[in-house]
């Protein structure tokens, strides 16, 4: 099948070794567009390393390489002690520019990777590498950064959350940035709001600072985290949208063995421990399928303009509809506990507007309408990416109703056409 540009790939802690045809046709039925390459040390055979590129410019997949001369964790493990500032030895840019010159050319490679969830103690640091990489080499940078909560402050030393993101992008000009949360798929079937509360927090701020930001979602359970159903995949991949991700990332695709401290009930990720496929492989295959077939690259090229959550917000802080936009009017014609996030955007090049409706209920399915006052046409998406025009419900000239059944956790985009 052909897979779009749109970034979606997952967290990778598989060694060099391990990557064999078998892993090539998991990623690729899984339709992966971006990769997280497997981790190798300057003692491994790094034809392998190249091997890997070449698969993945081969069928279209861009790379976030973890190389260790670029990566911060074998300079934490060897300098920094618990709760001390950490610094970066006088080596590393000699050392990342090596890498650089051996990788940073090959067509595969998008990113190279520096550091997941850095606390206040090596911020500095880290924003010292990725001034590095990005002065040598013109790559993106990759640091995943904690998510926001109430208590995050006594990790990152900044009491305003948004500062936090603000003081990085001003201090490294990168044009991404990535998080992760996954309490949306506590067990019990509860979704913590505080994941609705990041989404605003990444999007609100990206958008200020003129960047993109990708989310990290739940694929494997482990802690209080549920194993993630099809309906929780797609609710997870939408709401992300609806907020204007540019970027997914699925933590993680292999189970973990359990040997790490005291993190010792994962289980039953995309491939098990005897690398066999679960049902959750074939969950994020068809949702990765879904948005590169339906929408492509769109979501890239659209700008989000007002995303609103109804009847009500699940959360403080996040916008509740108020009927100001492109859409006036939501309606529940069917459907319990309805929650609905509706989102407009406009193409970045083009100016056309759109509406993203997504059924935030991950348990229920909702048939709703939407009215949009002095619009006289409406188009959505097959799952083939065929457009085609809807009817207006109510016939008038100057109010597009239009109805939509719309299954736990699914998206629909619409295309507005004005007269």
């Amino acid at each position: 099948m052909h897979i779009s540009k749109f970034p979606i790939g997952f967290w990778n802690y598989m060694n060099i070794a391990e990557f064999d045809d078998k892993a090539q046709k998991d990623w690729d039925d899984a339709a992966f567009s971006l990769l997280m390459s497997p981790i190798y040390s300057l003692e491994d055979d790094r034809s392998r390393v190249h091997e890997f590129l070449d698969w993945c410019a081969e069928k279209g997949i861009k790379v976030i390489l973890q190389d260790p001369r670029i990566s911060m964790y074998p300079q934490l493990s060897r300098g920094k002690k618990e709760g001390e500032i950490f610094r970066l030895p006088s080596s590393y840019e000699e050392d990342a520019v090596k890498a650089i010159e051996e990788f940073g050319s090959h067509p595969a490679v998008y990113s190279f990777f520096i550091i997941d969830e850095p606390a206040w103690n090596v911020l500095d640091a880290v924003i010292e590498a990725v001034n590095i990489v990005k002065k040598h080499s013109g790559k993106l940078p990759f640091v995943n950064f904690l998510p926001y909560s109430p208590k995050m402050y006594e990790r990152i030393k900044f009491k305003d959350y948004s500062r936090y993101i603000q003081n990085y992008i001003e201090k490294t000009g990168v044009d991404v940035i990535c998080y992760d949360f996954y309490a949306q798929m506590t067990e019990r079937q509860y979704e913590d709001p505080g994941y609705f509360v990041n989404l605003q927090y990444f999007s609100s701020n990206s958008r200020k600072l003129g960047i993109d930001f990708w989310n990290t979602i739940l694929s494997t359970p482990h802690f209080r985290y549920r194993t993630p159903s099809y309906d929780d995949m797609r609710w997870q991949v939408n709401t992300s949208l609806a907020y204007g991700a540019k970027g997914i990332l699925y933590f993680t695709f292999y189970t973990p063995d359990n040997t790490h401290r005291n993190e010792t009930n994962y289980r039953q990720g995309p491939i098990n421990w005897w690398g066999e496929r679960t049902p959750t492989f074939y969950h994020i295959r068809d949702v990765n399928r879904e948005l590169h077939q339906r929408w492509g690259n769109l979501f890239m090229e659209l700008e989000l303009r007002k995303v609103g959550h109804y009847p009500k917000a699940p959360a403080e802080g996040l916008e509740v509809f108020d009927g100001s936009g492109i859409v006036k009017d939501v309606g529940v014609l069917s459907g319990l506990d309805p929650h609905i996030i509706v989102s407009e955007f406009t193409h970045k090049d083009s100016g056309k507007e759109y509406v993203f409706a997504v059924n935030a209920n991950p348990r229920d399915s909702v048939y709703i309408s939407l009215g949009l006052p002095g619009v006289c046409g409406i188009e959505r998406f097959t799952v083939q990416g065929k457009q085609y025009s809807v009817p207006n419900e109510i016939g008038t000239f100057d109010y597009f109703e239009t109805r939509l059944w719309l299954a736990p956790g699914q998206g629909e985009l619409l295309v507005v056409r004005r007269p």
